[in-house]
Order: C-alpha cells, then sequence, then structure tokens
C-alpha cells in the first residue's frame, strides 16, 4: 500500500529532474576530470601503471613520440594518477566531464614529441626543465641543462668524464 501513497502525493506535482546546466554544486573534495601538460610529461607511465580502471593508456608505435590516451568513460576520479606523476604533469581542477552521448568528447589524446640526444641522436624525451627547477629548488646552471638533452647512456658517459677529468686534476 506504500507504493500508491507515493505515486497519489508525486502524481499533481511537477517534473524534478534537473537540465545539465542546473546541476548542484559539486563537494569541495571532489577531484573531477584530470588534465595533463604535454611540455612536463616524460612519458615515464606512473599514471598508466596506477590507474586501476585503465582509463590511462600509452601507444608507442610512432617513430616520432608516444601518445598518452586518457577516455573519462573509464576514469573514476580517484587522483592517483595526479598523485604518482613525478614531474606534475597530470592535474584535477574539479572539473565535470561533459555530458554527452558522443564518446569521442571523452576521449583526450596528446603526443609526447621525441628530441635526439645532444650526444648520440638516439630519441629520447627529455626530462622538463620545469620539473628539474623543481626537485633542485632553483634554476639549472648551463651542464646540468645540457645533460638534461642527453639519453641515460650519453648521461652515464658524460658523469664519467667528469668523475675522471676530476681526478686528473687533483692528482696532478
Amino acid at each position: 500500500m506504500g507504493i500508491f501513497s507515493i505515486v497519489w502525493r508525486n502524481f499533481g506535482r511537477s517534473a524534478r529532474t534537473r537540465h545539465p546546466t542546473d546541476m548542484p554544486p559539486t563537494a569541495s573534495t571532489f577531484r573531477g576530470l584530470i588534465e595533463q601538460d604535454v611540455g612536463l610529461c616524460t612519458g615515464c607511465k606512473a599514471c598508466a601503471t596506477v590507474c586501476a580502471p585503465k582509463a590511462i593508456s600509452f601507444d608507442e608505435e610512432q617513430e616520432t613520440g608516444i601518445t598518452w590516451n586518457f577516455f573519462a568513460g573509464q576514469c573514476s576520479f580517484c587522483g592517483l594518477c595526479v598523485q604518482f606523476c613525478p614531474t606534475n604533469a597530470i592535474t584535477n581542477r574539479g572539473k565535470l566531464p561533459p555530458v554527452t552521448g558522443d564518446q569521442s568528447r571523452l576521449r583526450v589524446v596528446h603526443e609526447i614529441r621525441y628530441q635526439p640526444c645532444a650526444g648520440c641522436g638516439r630519441p629520447i624525451i627529455p626530462i622538463p626543465e620545469a620539473a628539474l627547477e623543481q626537485v633542485y629548488g632553483t634554476k639549472l646552471t648551463g651542464s646540468e641543462a645540457a645533460q638534461r638533452e642527453l639519453c641515460p647512456e650519453c648521461r652515464r658517459k658524460e658523469a664519467v668524464r667528469h668523475i675522471h677529468d676530476a681526478f686528473l686534476a687533483r692528482g696532478g
């Protein structure tokens, strides 16, 4: 009998469905959609590793760079990708996903382009200068900025050369 009383009370009322532009305010703790700054991304894949619903993925089959893919339709808005991004390339500002039936509006694709290593020419994605400045707490010097443009192998060789030169200068 309870259901009939609810139906009878609601029978004379107007519809209470909200329009997408008339949504209630979101909570201050709502993380929302993520945004990626391609200039800070190194393609380390930490975001894809911690993304449980697999909303973030990488495609490395291009010769010009790697592709970062995000699908908001799978995102649980947990914020782990933001938390674990070492260069702060991923942020979230509480933005709501678009209300749409078009799945393509929920996809974001960015290409992180390779650059040639300054030593050997091998394609690399250098660590962003802004990220290194954040780690060191100061502007990079000339040699630090130059090492940023090297692949790991050339960076290792450069470090060995610096150590070798330091021992020769001290001994002789």
